[in-house]
């Protein structure tokens, strides 16, 4: 189900004119579980140049990389925003259910961290360019 979701969310982004019918919270946001994992900013957990993202900015808390999601969007995880700014490595881009990795600059709090399913919320803002557009004339407002 959270594949189907996680693919109707995307088909957005594409211009599909497919009005995707997720669970809703707000008109602008859509809700899914992923498996997230944790990664620090070192050679032996990325490549070369732990320090520099996908999208070309510096490795910082508040970080993701999703390999399903635009550079720049905003996911809400346990109340606090985060931005799409790297990517995973390859064999995790059709994963299911989908996956994201979450920057932490300590190696305990990493660790601590581990490997999870939870949910996301994936953000619009008005933001057609970095978030999901969603027909809201199909949505439901449980919030």
């Amino acid at each position: 189900m959270n594949t189907l979701l996680f693919g109707l969310a995307l088909a957005t982004f594409t211009s599909s004119p497919i009005a995707a019918e997720p669970i809703m919270t707000h008109p602008d946001t859509v809700k899914m579980k992923v498996i997230a994992t944790a990664y620090t900013p070192r050679p032996e957990e990325t490549d070369s140049t732990p320090w520099l993202t996908a999208a070309g900015t510096r490795t910082r808390e508040g970080v993701i990389a999703s390999n399903n999601l635009p550079f720049g969007t905003k996911v809400k995880i346990n109340g606090k925003i985060y931005t799409v700014e790297d990517r995973m490595n390859r064999k995790y881009t059709n994963a299911v259910p989908a996956r994201i990795d979450i920057v932490f600059m300590s190696l305990e709090k990493a660790r601590n961290f581990g490997k999870r399913e939870i949910e996301i919320e994936i953000l619009n803002n008005g933001d057609e360019e970095h978030g999901i557009r969603i027909s809201k004339a199909n949505s439901t407002d449980e919030g």
